[in-house]
């Protein structure tokens, strides 16, 4: 009996410490329409004691439950919230899906793409998806980021042999690039052919052009955001794309556990290899390749790890650009190498259910170096930028405001100059090293009235300052200090229209000068000093958006209008003037833009059609140049039409077109010439004063989707890049030679062209 007895009290003491054992709820949010996961969600239980929010995957945990049912709530202030039962004995993996609510306008709507811009809260955003990227034509085999976005309204379409990002009448320079939570200074590959992202591994692009929320407002023209995957925690692949010239490997992949996730991937080109190739062919002297040689590579990740309500992630990308040039006849050899760097490490904790705290420091570097070699000398030009940054912010979900706040801490290092020069038994050089710091302060609410209403409100305050400089006459400067403000007004008539109000001061504390006429990456960045103050930009937005729902077709249209201060532009020195410092080099003054904006998007069940037209203008005036009058920018540009299709035939075939036009460049060239003491002089009318033909051009594609028991996807994609073989304009010069009579020229306009007809073959991958 009394071991009887024994029994039970062991047997009751087994039960009740199971009814004591904590237990999990494991889930995944998605968006009901899309299926695709919602980040940012808020789990909690009833009484707010248990909590979680879901990554960016859509997954979440919420564990230290003892009741043997509990309700929670499931809610995100851009959907609809919801209640759900779970009852212990019955706990599975639950997948939740969430409507979008009717005034969906939440700063942290992150799945929201371009196809419903009613919802956006902030005009002048748009987003792309890896699918859109992927619909596109690819140039020479390989899809590009930066081609997507192009082909969105604000954004010039066309920049072969340009590595500059224009984006409504702003500088290349006036663009805040964030990849991972890396900022990166030149986001292009080979003359601007491609990007640095990485197609295969992007997830998706945030463009705001302009308007941007105050914590990713760092530059006047737009913040680019782009963001690579979250692994999905039940499967793990390797990807990839054979290009003509350019290849790509990635993998995703998560551990058992489902804590760890790591995506990572790299590109090559292979220009070089074709001159080896060729050689048994062609003799070294006529073999371009072996005269010319161009590669670049680039290399991301991400390593995140995750446990309860904190996250750490780890993101990284390096990537070069490579370029020689030998001609043997002249005896001249010429080289340039440039890249980026950069790491970012970031510690996400979930303080409670609706506040969280995020922690990031990362480093970014930027170098770029020019060099030749002639007969009776040699000369070298190269730059370096380096970043150090920490980021402390918060984020508070209340009722019907999203609050953040924070703070941000930056160290600047920069050579805008390090020159060599050695001619004959001379040698000079010139070195400028500046160091800087900035301290940035901001808060924003997100606040939605009603159903009708929404106003988003941002300020922030920036303290810069220049703290050294290798120039020997450098004195102590004052700090530099400005306030930044973003503040937007939506207003929603009805469920499927919206009017959007916005105003935007932005401040940055770099400067970048271009030499305009060096395609290569010689572009110099300068810090803000007291001769060169912070660029500071005006803009305002007003647009108007409409949906069909029913008819799967919206559109929108906006017009804008924007200041700007303190832009400079490079001198070139042409009567070897000393100069005291590099800051006497520029030439300081304003710009301003305006123009509107039009997008239409139509979805059918197998074809999609987009439509983007930019009508714009853009204007410089500096003291030194043309007299003080204004003039119109190099980079104006009246018309920029862009048209997408895409069209799935069946399982096996899908095809998509490209169709671009967009008046030309500006460009300054001579209105007439004269014999000047035997010599040929020039004569000009203003700077700025030719349009360049207009550019046009059709890509078409088609991929061919191959059945396959190896590979998870396998498909061939065929491309041609301008489709009728249109002579484009990269730049025009004038042949001017002398007559057979005395004072008689022979003046012949010449036009260079890049691209001709491109046919292109390609294999991507995944399994």
């Amino acid at each position: 009996m009394k071991y009887i007895l024994l029994h039970i009290f062991y047997l009751l003491g087994i039960i009740a410490h199971a009814q004591d054992t904590p237990w999990c709820i494991y889930g995944r949010v998605l968006d009901f329409e899309t299926n695709e996961p919602i980040p940012s969600v808020h789990i909690t239980s009833l009484d707010g004691r248990k909590g979680a929010v879901s990554g960016e995957d859509g997954q979440f945990e919420l564990c230290g439950l003892n009741n043997d049912t509990i309700t929670i709530k499931i809610g995100h202030t851009a959907f609809e919230q919801r209640q759900m039962t779970i009852i212990k004995a019955k706990n599975e993996q639950l997948t939740v899906k969430l409507r979008f609510k009717v005034y969906q306008a939440s700063e942290v709507q992150v799945n929201a793409t371009q196809k419903n811009i009613v919802d956006n809260y902030i005009p002048g955003k748009l987003t792309l998806k890896k699918e859109d990227v992927l619909a596109i034509p690819a140039f020479m085999g390989s899809p590009d980021v930066l081609r997507g976005l192009q082909l969105l309204p604000g954004m010039q379409s066309v920049s072969e042999g340009n590595g500059g990002i224009y984006v409504r009448g702003g500088s290349p320079g006036q663009n805040f690039v964030l990849f991972d939570g890396i900022e990166l200074m030149n986001p292009t590959h080979l003359m601007g052919i491609y990007s640095v992202f990485n197609p295969l591994l992007t997830n998706k692009v945030d463009f705001f052009k302009g308007n941007a929320p105050i914590h990713l407002s760092s530059r006047l023209a737009s913040s680019i955001i782009v963001d690579t995957y979250n692994q999905k925690p039940d499967s793990s692949n390797w990807a990839g794309n054979l290009g003509n010239i350019v290849s790509n490997l990635t993998y995703n992949g998560a551990s058992k556990n489902k804590k760890w996730y790591l995506n990572t991937g790299i590109r090559r080109s292979y220009l070089d290899m074709l001159g080896h190739m060729a050689s048994p062919f062609i003799n070294d002297g006529d073999n371009y390749f072996k005269q010319n040689n161009y590669t670049f590579y680039d290399w991301n990740g991400k390593l995140k790890f995750k446990s309860g309500n904190d996250k750490v992630v780890f993101s990284w990308y390096i990537g070069r650009d490579d370029f020689s040039m030998t001609s043997e006849r002249n005896e001249v050899t010429s080289d340039s190498e440039w890249g980026n760097a950069g790491v970012s490490l970031a510690w996400n904790k979930l303080l409670s259910p609706d506040f969280s705290m995020e922690n990031s420091v990362s480093y970014t570097s930027y170098f770029s170096d020019f060099g030749a070699v002639i007969p009776d000398g040699s000369m070298r030009f190269a730059t370096d930028y380096k970043q150090y940054q920490f980021k402390n912010r918060y984020s508070y979900n209340l009722d019907k405001h999203y609050l953040r706040a924070g703070v941000e801490l930056t160290m600047y290092n920069i050579i805008p100059q390090d020159l060599k020069i050695s001619y004959l038994n001379n040698n000079e050089s010139t070195l400028d090293d500046y160091q800087s710091s900035a301290l940035r302060a901001f808060i924003s609410d997100y606040y939605q009235l009603n159903s009708h209403w929404s106003v988003y409100t941002g300020v922030a305050l920036n303290y810069y300052k220049l703290n050294e400089a290798s120039d020997e006459s450098f004195k102590s400067e004052k700090a530099q200090v400005l306030p930044n403000a973003t503040v937007s007004v939506n207003y929603y008539p009805l469920k499927t229209a919206s009017y959007k109000l916005s105003y935007a001061f932005n401040s940055q504390n770099i400067h970048l000068a271009s030499i305009a006429s060096i395609p290569l990456p010689s572009d110099i960045w300068m810090p803000a000093t007291e001769k060169l103050p912070l660029e500071t930009g005006h803009q305002l937005t007003f647009g108007f958006f409409k949906e069909y729902t029913e008819r799967q077709l919206q559109w929108g249209v906006e017009g804008y209008g924007k200041l700007m201060d303190n832009q400079l532009l490079l001198k070139l020195n042409t009567d070897q003037a000393e100069v005291e410092s590099i800051e006497e080099n520029f030439y300081k003054g304003r710009g301003v833009a305006y123009g509107s904006e039009f997008y239409l998007n139509k979805q059918a069940k197998d074809f999609e059609l987009t439509v983007a037209y930019t009508l714009g203008w853009a204007q410089q005036q500096y003291d030194g140049i043309n007299e003080g009058e204004w003039h119109d920018a190099k980079y104006d540009r009246r018309h920029d039409l862009n048209l997408q299709a895409t069209y799935v035939l069946n399982d096996r075939f899908d095809f998509g077109t490209v169709f671009i036009y967009a008046s030309g460049n500006k460009a300054t060239l001579p209105t007439g010439r004269y014999w000047l003491m035997g010599s040929i002089a020039n004569d000009y009318a203003g700077v700025n004063n030719y349009r360049m033909p207009a550019y046009h051009r059709m890509d078409i594609s088609m991929n061919y989707h191959l059945k396959s028991r190896l590979f998870a996807e396998s498909i061939l994609n065929f491309s041609i890049i301008n489709l009728y073989g249109r002579s484009n304009p990269y730049y025009i010069y004038y042949q001017v030679e002398e007559g057979q009579q005395d004072y008689q020229l022979s003046i012949k306009a010449m036009q260079v062209s890049l691209f001709p007809i491109m046919p292109s073959i390609s294999w991507r991958f995944k399994f």
